[in-house]
Order: C-alpha cells, then sequence, then structure tokens
C-alpha cells in the first residue's frame, strides 16, 4: 500500500503579487508550507501553468495542480525556506523577534 500525503499547510490571509503567463495580478495567500500554497484571486490561469509569487523581496516559483474559480493550488518549484513559511503563516506585520519576545511575561515566584 503505497499512500502520499500532503504536508500540513498553515493558515494565512496576506495580500501577494502574482506572475502568470497573462501577466501580473494580486491576490491572497490562504495557505503554505515549505512545498507550495493555495491562493485566492488569480485569474486566467490553468493547470501547469508556471507562475512566480512575490512575497516580502523573495519570487517563489512555482506550478499551478488545481484551478477551481479564483482559487489556485501551486506546487512550488524548490522547498519554500522555512523562515519565509514562518513569517507568512505569522504575518508580515509581526516580526520573529516580536512573537518570541518575553515583554508580557511576569516571572513566577
Amino acid at each position: 500500500m503505497n499512500q502520499q500525503f500532503r504536508r500540513h499547510r498553515y493558515p494565512a490571509a496576506l495580500p501577494v503579487v502574482v506572475t502568470t503567463p497573462t501577466g501580473r495580478q494580486s491576490a491572497v495567500l490562504i495557505d503554505v508550507n515549505q512545498g507550495g500554497a493555495r491562493l485566492e484571486g488569480v485569474k486566467n490561469v490553468m493547470r501547469g501553468d508556471r507562475i512566480t509569487l512575490h512575497v516580502l523581496n523573495e519570487q517563489v516559483p512555482g506550478t499551478i495542480r488545481w484551478a477551481s474559480a479564483h482559487r489556485i493550488g501551486v506546487a512550488f518549484v524548490m522547498p519554500a525556506r522555512p523562515a519565509l513559511v514562518d513569517v507568512l503563516r505569522q504575518g508580515v506585520g509581526r516580526s520573529i523577534a516580536a512573537r518570541f519576545s518575553s515583554a508580557s511575561l511576569r516571572e513566577m515566584r
């Protein structure tokens, strides 16, 4: 029995820019992991199209694996850096340092 399981995708809600064969479009990143993402708002694309996700001054190339209405599933050509996935799933407005800050914690005695 040979089963393949998709890696867990982390929810996100982040505006991004996508370059498709028909040009640049604005979209919303719905979920993400190192291997791919789901986007909403991308139009006029088909399964197999090559796209580039522009986020945080990085370009992440991928291939559309499925397209339905205005949502698409993208498999990245190369796995995304874990730090990039972490920032995307936490939101751009929150830096890594802020997420690990202990300023609001009290010492227990």
